[in-house]
Parts: C-alpha cells; sequence; structure tokens
C-alpha cells in the first residue's frame, strides 16, 4: 500500500491475513549512510529475513517501508522468492 508517509507491505499465505513477522525501516539520511531498521513480533532468523526486505524497499524506494509477512513455513528459498517479486515491483 501506498501510504502518504510511506509504504505498507502486506505478505500472506492464508485466505484472510493475520498479523506475522514486522519490521519497520527508514532509508539513509541525516548521517546514516544505510537504511535502519527495527523488528516487532519477531524472533530469530526469520526477524533478520524481514528486516532486511524491509530496508531493501527503503532503500530502493527511498520511503520508509513497514513489512509485514504471515507466512507459515517461511523457508530460505521462500524469501529468496519474496525478494526477487519485492524487487519487480519496486524497481518497475
Amino acid at each position: 500500500m501506498d501510504l502518504e508517509n510511506g509504504l505498507l507491505v502486506l505478505i500472506s499465505d492464508a485466505e484472510r491475513f493475520r498479523l506475522g513477522l514486522s519490521a519497520v525501516a527508514i532509508p539513509a539520511g541525516q548521517g546514516r549512510g544505510e537504511p535502519t531498521s527495527t523488528g516487532f513480533l519477531s524472533l530469530g532468523e526469520d526477524a533478520m529475513q524481514v528486516r532486511i526486505l524491509a530496508e531493501n524497499v527503503a532503500k530502493s524506494t527511498g520511503r520508509m517501508c513497514m513489512m509485514i509477512i504471515a507466512v507459515k513455513d517461511l523457508t530460505r528459498a521462500l524469501m529468496v522468492d519474496i525478494t526477487k517479486a519485492l524487487k519487480q515491483h519496486f524497481l518497475r
């Protein structure tokens, strides 16, 4: 979703959306050379992957990004597929 002050990216494998791994990232600026992010409702390696995805979107768009990924079996291969899809969508 394109919001007035950033982007909201919701990814789910269910018919009805549910809360899941979440991260907010802001693009580089004001003394930061790279995007900065924080995760919430997130634990472990999957949480880091969601933060990295949010940072990549913030970096490529120059806008703040909140990302929520609600996928039951979030594998590394699926994360790669999600990354590719997001790049295609935001870099078109």
